[in-house]
């Protein structure tokens, strides 16, 4: 009993610290027991009575101490504040249409936490791409091999999708026909990509994709020009490590190509 008399009585020492004195300023003015207008009616006070209030509101209410010790709550336009007059109704709207514009606010950035959880990354990324394709091909009659430096465009979210360009002749055409070429390649996927672990600011990712691939090539020889132009459907997986900085990201990938020769692609992409 001892204990709960010494609760009570800092709990008051601490709310007349943090009080200032009002006014009663309407003839009878009801107190509630919760900052609520459904809340139970605890007492009735009256016009010109003065009482602590607390310094903080709580919506339209403020907390009051009352003649017998009791702590209720209070319409603020109902009191006359010492050194700040009587908080006008118009007032008051203006303070519920404050609290409306901070719950549709904050019911914004809950939407906007939830939208976020649906996608694995938290966020679309896309931007420019870089890679180095190991590219493999059956020509001349051979299995040829070269380095292209490709560039494009790249997306990522819970689906993916990329378009790569190439402009290198790969180099065994001019070394086995000893005459000039010119070549561009394309590579075109689409698929679904995945976070398959989390390392806070970065992550692991796996992808899956179908691409098509266009190679236009003409060889040029003295006694005319040859087209050798060949469009193939494959399937291409990806695997990644996806690093956020803020609103951007740095995407290192591995990438296999099942195409009609199988090769490998080393890409960098920078993404906002």
């Amino acid at each position: 009993m001892k204990t709960l008399i010494i609760c009570h009585l800092f709990f008051l020492s601490n709310f007349v610290l943090a009080a200032q004195k009002a006014k009663i300023i309407d003839p009878e003015v009801e107190i509630y027991s919760d900052a609520d207008f459904d809340s139970e009616v605890i007492t009735t006070v009256y016009e010109g009575e003065s009482y602590f209030i607390s310094d903080k509101v709580y919506g339209p209410f403020y907390r009051i101490k009352i003649k017998n010790g009791k702590i209720g709550y209070i319409v603020d336009y109902e009191l006359d504040i010492e050194g700040k007059g009587r908080l006008k109704e118009e007032d008051l709207d203006e303070v519920m249409f404050s609290q409306i514009a901070e719950l549709a606010k904050e019911t914004k950035a809950t939407a906007e936490d939830k939208a976020e959880e649906t996608n694995l990354f938290g966020r679309d990324y896309s931007g420019p791409t870089l890679q180095l394709v190991n590219y493999h091909e059956n020509s001349l009659s051979v299995d040829q091999v070269d380095n292209l430096t490709a560039i494009g465009y790249k997306k990522i979210s819970d689906m993916t999708w990329s378009v790569l360009g190439s402009f290198k002749v790969p180099k065994y055409y001019i070394e086995k026909t000893g005459n000039s070429a010119q070549s561009v390649k394309i590579w075109a996927d689409f698929g679904f990509s995945s976070a398959i672990a989390n390392f806070g600011r970065s992550e692991i990712r796996f992808a899956g994709s179908l691409f098509t691939h266009i190679s236009l090539l003409q060889l040029k020889t003295v006694n005319r020009n040859y087209d050798l132009n060949d469009i193939s459907l494959g399937v291409a997986l990806e695997a990644a490590w996806l690093i956020k900085i803020h609103k951007y990201a740095i995407d290192f990938t591995l990438k296999y190509y099942f195409d009609k020769s199988n090769y490998t692609g080393f890409g960098l992409s920078f993404l906002f």
